[in-house]
């Protein structure tokens, strides 16, 4: 097959889906390639806040999700490190910045299999299996080889293939990367007590152990730990495993009952050094990757999304060359500074948390009396933390 459209994205993820949909709707022609067979559930699920509806709503997918996921009316944050100097527990809700939630938690193979579904009655969007294994530059296009041998011609390719991205490889833009010695395991729990539609994290000093409301008296669960200590919990039978998590997390919500499969995700801090390259944007983990600590993963990636899908409907409707370098160092200057600050905040935090070092446990504790003691400075978190305008706030 040889093909010419508008808009080739490499990666049929959430990122990928979602950029392709917000393309479509404003009349470029797209193809999605690299599509999943199936949709793997790994007990994984995201947070996504304000930010993201406001872009999926644009999209017409936010009422669909919203519909299979959870509300979050407040995130604690508990202090079970064991420091000499404990952080104080800190409760934000979401009231106390006029709103009735900060956001939906909703399992991702949800989110897949809802984006999936509209971009298969999306008219303008073609999906396709075959994963891109090259590309090159010709002229005012981009060539891009597939797997399976078919060559598409595109004005425009969107690389939304994850953290190993072959489209970032290719297009010779590099990432730094940090590996952390922590793991993620994934989980989905139901519990004697209600969870009060609040997120609770337990930061321990291997890492938070977090449970997100995910239905009436059931959480999604995500546990970072050291690797060997990962290795040794998912070995033991399930009643033990279930036993140790709630001891560490103070039987807060009663005896857990596991369902489902469990999850073991390697932790790394990745930011590629350039968001766009010769006809190529970057988006989602593509682009950058962290732990998910304060639930900033695809929340930055769907705003990676509407940016770039703004700026190339912009230049679409302007009959204005759709990848010209113009266009993709606007939608790189309005997300440096968004990728660049989050993932230096998540790592920052990550850090304080597992580091056992005096210091740090003082900032650390410092900052959270801070937020309790001053109302706008809390306030003023809720609104970054959400990825919401913070002018304009009471």
């Amino acid at each position: 097959m040889n093909k010419t459209i508008d808009v080739l994205v490499a990666g049929g993820g959430a990122a990928g889906l979602a950029t392709g949909l917000a393309l479509a709707r404003a009349g470029l022609t797209v193809t999605i390639a690299g599509m999943p067979e199936t949709i793997r559930d790994d007990a994984r699920s995201a947070a996504l806040f304000a930010s993201s509806f406001a872009f999926l709503d644009r999209i017409g997918a936010g009422d669909r999700l919203r519909a299979k996921g959870w509300p979050l009316r407040a995130i604690r944050i508990v202090d079970v490190t064991g420091a000499l100097v404990r952080s104080p527990t800190t409760t934000f809700k979401a009231i106390e910045i006029g709103e009735p939630a900060f956001g939906w938690n909703i399992a991702n193979a949800e989110i897949l299999a809802e984006l999936i579904a509209m971009a298969k009655e999306t008219p303008g969007i073609t999906l396709l299996p075959a994963l891109v294994s090259s590309h090159r530059v010709a002229g005012g296009n981009i060539i891009a080889a597939l797997a399976d041998g078919s060559k598409i011609t595109a004005r425009l390719l969107i690389g939304a293939d994850g953290q190993k991205s072959s489209v970032r490889q290719v297009a010779g833009i590099k990432a730094r990367i940090k590996p952390y010695r922590q793991v993620a395991i994934t989980a989905r729990a139901t519990h004697a007590r209600d969870h009060d539609d609040i997120s609770t994290e337990f930061h321990t000093r291997q890492g938070p152990l977090t449970f997100v409301p995910s239905g009436e008296k059931r959480s999604a669960i995500v546990w970072l730990m050291r690797p060997e200590e990962a290795d040794r919990r998912l070995a033991l039978p399930l009643a033990e495993f279930t036993r140790e998590m709630e001891r560490m997390s103070g039987h807060f919500l009663g005896p857990l009952t596991l369902e489902g499969p469990q999850g073991r995700v390697p932790m790394q801090k990745l930011v590629a050094e350039h968001l766009v390259a010769a006809r190529v944007a970057l988006v989602g983990e593509a682009a950058h990757a962290f732990p998910p600590i304060g639930a900033q993963g695809l929340n930055l990636g769907f705003r990676d999304c509407d940016a770039l899908g703004k700026r190339v409907s912009e230049a679409f409707r302007a009959g204005r060359d759709i990848g010209s370098e113009e266009v993709l160092a606007a939608y790189a200057r309005d997300r440096k500074m968004d990728v660049e600050a989050r993932s230096a905040g998540v790592d920052i935090l990550n850090t304080a948390i597992i580091g056992n070092l005096l210091p740090l446990d003082l900032a650390r504790a410092a900052g959270l009396s801070l937020f309790n003691a001053v109302p706008p400075l809390r306030r003023l978190a809720m609104r970054l933390g959400g990825g919401m305008p913070v002018f304009g706030a009471k």
